[in-house]
């Protein structure tokens, strides 16, 4: 197999040690990183408050391990990927408003530990038949947590904290349908605690995790670079592949190989292959279409990496050229994209960087006499221009003004819908001290680069086809 991006096969051994490198890197984060989130967190947390959060999913057996991806919150926290998780958190000071005070014995903090992690006891009985689970030995490890108990002790802890000397509980809890449902399980839990003279406030757990995420930590950077170059890499295929006459759902195929062939997990979201009329609807998913003479293909794509996600568009010609009028509109577009990453430094706020791509874009569409004010931008350009990038493709933490480590998206557009054609060019940007650094460089997206790459030959896939 041809794994060399230069056309030259990669010797065995050399091989061998790039995926032993790309496999080390999916765990570049280390136990100590987790725990200097989880400080981070308690800074933010009020005195005598706990937070609890609960990971995805249920318990080993309950889950599809294929199909399994673990809560982005819990992730971040601890590091774990596997199911059957719950984390508690604890500040202590302050007092609390009322309720007795907390128990202890066995069941209370653990030597006024301030963080517990309850988990599964692990699957060490069937390994024959599983991939050995982390087990509660092998989770305390990963996230840095000496305090670890069964999953099943998880629920007389919950109790004693609610019913014990506590001001705030920070927890996205399981909410009933409307006034006349049945209480949850956790609900009924706060009412009964109440009832017994408990005075906690409620708060969200996401709301004292979410701002944590909005800058990124060297290990998340190279996590998700890695993730981008794949996707890059899946660009770079697609653009030699791609002809007239091939489905969109072919050329998914092509760029979701590439995806697997480099490790990634998964998608980070449905992979959008628009060719023709679907150029011009943000999120076609359906990839069904076959492509013809004349196209042009938006392809909007993200691997995840070690739970980070990539997401990155380019615009091609299913001929392999851009037709004057395209290449017109597509230049408007790059123009837009261009200007917008330039402004881009600390301490600027996202509404320069979005007015100077609307002033491209609105003196471009004006040239071509289809808008005659900024008013009617929205007519062609319809989405916004940017969102947060990490363990989501649309992160949480907000963009606001910029600060060093934010990831974030340039991606201007046009839709022409009378005409058919759409363009999108979406970069994944980097923050630095200085400035700024465009992290999907790797994809062409100049007019020249692309038509070149398009030249070259790519996967022959007529080798894989049934006779019908």
């Amino acid at each position: 197999m041809n794994l060399s991006d230069s056309g030259r096969p990669i010797g065995r051994s050399i091989f061998v040690a790039w995926i032993a490198a790309l496999a080390a890197s999916v765990s570049a984060q280390s136990p100590e990183e987790f725990q200097a989130r989880r400080e981070a967190l308690r800074e933010a947390m009020g005195d005598g408050s706990a937070l609890i959060l609960r990971g995805a999913g249920g318990t080993l057996d309950a889950v599809d391990p294929s199909d399994y991806r673990q809560d982005s919150n819990f992730f971040y926290l601890t590091g774990i990927k596997e199911p059957g998780g719950v984390l508690v958190v604890r500040k202590s000071g302050g007092g609390g408003r009322g309720g007795r005070a907390a128990r202890g014995g066995r069941g209370g903090a653990r030597g006024g530990a301030a963080e517990t992690l309850f988990f599964d006891r692990g699957n060490a009985g069937r390994s024959d038949w599983d991939a050995a689970s982390l087990g509660l030995e092998g989770a305390g490890a990963a996230a840095g947590i000496g305090d670890v108990r069964p999953t099943d002790d998880f629920q007389a802890e919950f109790e004693r904290i609610v019913t014990g000397n506590l001001s705030t509980l920070y927890m996205d809890y399981q909410r009933s349908r409307g006034l006349h449902a049945p209480l949850t399980p956790d609900e009924d839990i706060f009412k009964k605690a109440r009832d017994r003279g408990a005075q906690f406030e409620l708060r969200g757990a996401a709301g004292r995790i979410h701002p944590l995420r909005r800058v990124k930590s060297a290990a998340e950077i190279e996590l998700l670079r890695t993730a981008i170059d794949i996707t890059n890499a899946a660009h770079r295929e697609v653009m030699r592949s791609a002809e007239p006459g091939m489905y969109e759902y072919q050329l998914q195929a092509i760029l979701e190989h590439v995806f697997q062939v480099n490790g990634a997990e998964r998608v980070g979201f449905k992979s959008i292959v628009g060719s023709g009329p679907n150029s011009c609807i943000l999120h076609w998913a359906s990839n069904t279409r076959q492509t013809q003479a004349g196209d042009v293909v938006v392809v909007d794509i993200g691997a995840e990496y070690g739970m980070y996600t990539a997401d990155v568009t380019r615009t091609i010609p299913i001929n392999g050229k851009f037709s004057p009028r395209q290449r017109e509109v597509y230049e408007i577009v790059l123009a837009a994209n261009e200007a917008a990453i330039a402004r881009v430094a600390p301490g600027v706020s996202m509404a320069q960087i979005n007015a100077a791509a609307n002033e491209q874009l609105t003196a471009g569409l004006m040239r071509l006499g289809l808008i005659r004010s900024a008013g009617e931008l929205r007519n062609y350009y319809f989405h916004g221009l940017s969102h947060s990038l990490g363990l989501a493709v649309h992160d949480v933490g907000g963009l606001g003004t910029l600060e060093a480590g934010m990831v974030f998206t340039i991606e201007p557009g046009i839709y022409i819908r009378a005409e058919g054609i759409g363009f999108r060019i979406e970069d994944d940007i980097l923050v630095t001290e200085t400035g700024h650094e465009v992290l999907t460089a790797g994809a062409p997206k100049k007019v020249e680069e692309i038509e070149a790459l398009m030249a070259e030959t790519g996967m022959d896939i007529a080798r894989y086809l049934i006779k019908r």
